[in-house]
C-alpha cells in the first residue's frame, strides 16, 4: 500500500494546491474589483464569473481533499460515536458504501455532462472560455472522492483485522 498511499497523498496535495490557488486568485480579483468599483466606478466584466467558478473549484477540490483527512469534513457521528464493535463496523461500511455509490453516480453524470455539445461549445460571457472548464472541477472532485472512498474501505478492513472493531465487554458495561 506504500506506493498507492504516496500516489493518493500526491492527488490530495494537488487538489489542495489547486483549491488554494483558486482561493488566492479569488481574493486578488475580489479586492481589485472592490477597489475598481468604489474608487473609480469601473468594473471588470469577467470578475464575477471568475469568482463564481473559483468557488466551485474550491468547494469540489478542497472538499475532496478534506474528505480524505480524519475530521477534515463535518462528520455526523451522533450514532457512530455511541456504538462499538460489530455495530460500528457495519455502520461504517454502510456509510462508506453510500458515499461510494453517490460519488460514483454523480461522477458518471458529471463526465456525461462534460461531453455534451451544449457544454463544450457554449462559451462563457465574461471569460470567453468553453463552459467545459468551469464544469471540470466538479467531475474531478467527485472522481477524487470516489478514489478516496475506495481507500477508506482498505483502511476500514485493515483496522478490523487489527481488532479495532472488536466488542469489549468492559466498554459495554461502562455508563
Amino acid at each position: 500500500m506504500g506506493k498507492i498511499e504516496r500516489i493518493l497523498n500526491g492527488i490530495a496535495f494537488v487538489a489542495k494546491a489547486l483549491a488554494a490557488l483558486c482561493l488566492g486568485i479569488m481574493l486578488v480579483v475580489s479586492l481589485a474589483e472592490i477597489v475598481r468599483r468604489y474608487m473609480f466606478g469601473l468594473s471588470f466584466s469577467w470578475a464575477d464569473e471568475l469568482i463564481r467558478d473559483g468557488v466551485v473549484c474550491v468547494a469540489m477540490l478542497g472538499g475532496a481533499a478534506a474528505y480524505r483527512e480524519e475530521g477534515g469534513l463535518v462528520a455526523f457521528d451522533l450514532i457512530s460515536a455511541h456504538v462499538k464493535g460489530t455495530t460500528k463496523l457495519i455502520l461504517t461500511l454502510v456509510i462508506n458504501t453510500i458515499c461510494l455509490l453517490f460519488s460514483g453516480y454523480m461522477f458518471m453524470n458529471a463526465i456525461q455532462t462534460l461531453q455534451t455539445p451544449s457544454i463544450v461549445k457554449q462559451v462563457s460571457i465574461g471569460l470567453k472560455i468553453s463552459m467545459f472548464w468551469p464544469y471540470l472541477p466538479i467531475a474531478l472532485g467527485l472522481g477524487i472522492i470516489f478514489i478516496f472512498t475506495l481507500e477508506k474501505y482498505y483502511n476500514i478492513l485493515t483496522s478490523w483485522r487489527h481488532g479495532a472493531y472488536q466488542n469489549n465487554a468492559e466498554e459495554d458495561k461502562a455508563p
